[in-house]
């Protein structure tokens, strides 16, 4: 093995990690917006509009910033 080999090893290596630290993708399990749950969601997405996603991403983080100041 020469050293473009290894580089190439070593650069899949690191984007095999940096995948598998992902978050899971977010699903709708019954094709209704998980935020509002009225509304079908948009394609490929769990939200039925950009507002109910941001909405939801902000609730989110609200909930993590409650945790840490507890």
């Amino acid at each position: 093995m020469d050293d473009i080999d290894l580089a190439q090893e070593r650069q899949e290596t690191l984007l095999a990690m940096a995948l598998s630290a992902r978050a899971p993708r977010l699903v709708s399990r019954n094709g209704n917006c998980i935020w509002c749950t009225d509304e079908p969601v948009v394609a490929d997405t769990a939200f039925c509009c950009a507002e109910c996603d941001e909405d939801y991403h902000k609730h989110q983080r609200e909930i993590k910033q409650r945790l840490k100041s507890d």
